[in-house]
């Protein structure tokens, strides 16, 4: 509830004056006699405090009425949000070398895609106001998840990532195309697409840079994240012997990441270890924050006329007392 007119509840001042003229008044002795049979037992004490109850009603109905004049307000408000916030497209490398135990997790070396899934889903959490989708790719890009704002079922299929889902090899290029594909006619303040891969380009039919045109033609910005270490890395292999741990040579060609962040204003991050990886999706996190303005609207309902009936009622019980119970002599 609100009042339209506040400035009248200055007039309350007139309440004290009011009340010490009445005392310094009634401070001459008088005498009050009830007219009705069952107030003749009534003590002094009840006596005197009901001699001054039709005070006490005016002052109470001034106090409504002061109020119906600050034009009290009952509103009914309601908010919308004027900007479309973001739309986001995390795109995961699933190819075999995802499975290199180059990271760690609380001391435990993990797989690669471990990590990115853990870390993926604490900058899902993160967002408030923006739609995600999420793109797998190995021999062959696919959309897992379209664009929404479903955070909870995007962390579902998060979880169901697994090496080897979309094949063996990276097909770079054909992520940044169905990216493209799923960002270029939605209407957004701004379209990002967040690359996380671990080596080269070595599957699909359009390379890397030819793609990374297409997103900058549609103002489309790309985040590149080369994940892992470069040279010699453990990984899980069958042997004769049973499974072992065995290092293999790996390469990320940084060389296009770099250039295909860069050509679409983005940028290029290196994590080597899970805590990079991390502080880098918390930089990309304030960099990319939607601005929501909020526009506030609220109805109102003019209320004054409960509280002149409530103050005619107060007034008429007033002056009944007054004239029967409690009239004066």
């Amino acid at each position: 509830m609100s009042f339209a007119n506040p400035v009248f509840f200055l007039l309350l001042i007139l309440i004290p004056i009011l009340i010490y003229l009445y005392l310094k008044k009634s401070s001459i002795n008088s005498l009050q006699i009830s007219l009705a049979e069952s107030n003749l037992g009534l003590t002094n004490i009840i006596d005197k405090i009901s001699f001054h109850i039709p005070f006490i009603f005016r002052i109470l109905c001034l106090c409504i009425i002061i109020t119906a004049l600050a034009r009290p307000q009952f509103g009914q408000s309601f908010s919308t949000n004027k900007n479309l916030g973001l739309d986001i497209i995390l795109a995961v490398d699933t190819s075999q070398s995802m499975s290199a135990l180059d990271l760690k997790i609380n001391d435990q070396a993990v797989d690669r895609l471990t990590v990115v899934k853990k870390i993926l889903s604490e900058f899902i959490l993160k967002r408030s106001n923006d739609r995600l989708g999420l793109i797998v790719f190995g021999d062959e890009a696919y959309t897992q998840c379209p664009i929404t704002r479903d955070y909870g079922a995007l962390l579902d299929l998060v979880n169901y990532i697994d090496i080897g889902i979309a094949g063996k090899s990276t097909a770079i290029g054909s992520a940044i195309a169905l990216a493209v594909k799923r960002l270029k006619d939605l209407k957004a303040k701004s379209k990002v697409l967040i690359l996380m891969t671990d080596g080269q380009n070595t599957s699909g039919s359009i390379s890397p840079i030819t793609a990374s045109k297409l997103a900058k033609e549609y103002q489309i910005k790309i985040y590149t994240i080369g994940i892992g270490q470069d040279g010699e890395v453990p990984f899980i292999v069958d042997t004769p012997f049973g499974k072992k741990a065995i290092n293999q040579s790996v390469t990320i060609d940084e060389e296009t990441l770099i250039e295909i962040a860069e050509s679409t204003s983005g940028k290029y991050y290196r994590a080597e270890s899970t805590e990079e990886l991390k502080a880098i999706y918390s930089e990309i996190d304030k960099l990319e924050k939607t601005e929501v303005e909020v526009r506030e609207y609220t109805n109102y309902k003019d209320i004054y006329e409960y509280f002149l009936w409530i103050a005619f009622s107060i007034f008429l019980f007033e002056i009944t007392l007054s004239n029967t119970i409690l009239k004066r002599v």
